[in-house]
């Protein structure tokens, strides 16, 4: 049976069986993976980042930037300047969607960053989860700046 016939009648039975059931182990892995991904967002809102990324994100970590730079785990744990900055803002997120496959999770959405009242970055993002040793592990980020979002400021250097 071709993969593609095997997920067509995996998704139709997951379809039947939430109907018949209620919840199902998709809906109850979507709360698990918006958990993380709150923990997440605060977790990199702090300077002192170290508990998270030992802990909360996978070693083959990477991430794709909104300033067009890269990142891997390595990177982000030496970086000392960009805690600074995120630090500095608080974020509201909106327009987000969770998808679940086994056990890889993605968010997709939108936030807006705020230093004070002030919105200086509105982005597009998205999120993926991985389940390792039953915990959701943070593994990879995309973000981008939105169309609606007034310019950005600049990055620091270091």
């Amino acid at each position: 049976m071709s993969k593609l016939k095997q997920t067509a009648i995996f998704v139709c039975l997951s379809m039947l069986f939430q109907s018949a059931f209620g919840q199902t182990q998709v809906s109850k892995s979507a709360k698990e993976i918006e958990a993380a991904e709150i923990k997440m967002f605060e977790s990199i809102t702090k300077i002192d980042r170290a508990e998270y990324l030992k802990n909360f994100v996978t070693k083959d970590y990477f991430s794709i930037n909104a300033d067009g730079t890269t990142q891997t785990r390595d990177e982000v744990v030496a970086d000392t300047l960009r805690p600074k900055l995120f630090s500095a803002v608080t974020y509201k997120n909106f327009d987000k969607k969770i998808k679940v496959y086994d056990n890889v999770g993605i968010v997709t959405g939108r936030a807006q960053a705020f230093m004070k009242d002030t919105m200086v970055v509105e982005f597009l993002y998205t999120a993926v989860f991985v389940k390792q040793n039953n915990k959701w592990m943070f593994a990879n980020w995309q973000g981008t700046v939105s169309k609606n979002s007034p310019p950005p400021p600049p990055m620091p250097k270091g």
